[in-house]
């Protein structure tokens, strides 16, 4: 299974850990999308951080994706809900490392 195809898995699952565990210890997810949801954008560094980070955003149902499709080998478009603002994004896997784990991810909205 791809990267993409992982995370894309773990976040319809609202996997937070299976999320962290699929980035490199110092990885970096970058989500713009949250601007037009008329919040800050996130920059998160780090397996633990992206850990807690989604820890409380699923746990607090402050964030899910919808209608999830890989469309190629490092993207995937989805419907991400940030607290009840539900707004069309893509989600691509922008480096990874030897062993397959993400080094840097973004979301961005379409």
């Amino acid at each position: 299974m791809k990267p993409i195809e992982k995370y894309v898995e773990t976040m319809e699952n609202k996997d937070f850990a299976g999320l962290a565990e699929l980035f490199t210890k110092n990885g970096i997810l970058s989500d713009y999308c949250s601007n037009s949801a008329s919040q800050r954008e996130y920059h998160i560094y780090g397996k633990e951080a992206i850990n807690m980070f989604f820890r409380n955003k699923f746990g607090f149902r402050q964030y899910s994706i919808m209608e999830a499709e890989v469309v190629n080998d490092t993207q995937a478009e989805f419907i991400a809900n940030f607290g009840g603002y539900n707004i069309m994004a893509i989600a691509t896997v922008r480096e990874v490392d030897e062993n397959g784990l993400i080094e840097r991810l973004t979301v961005r909205p379409k």
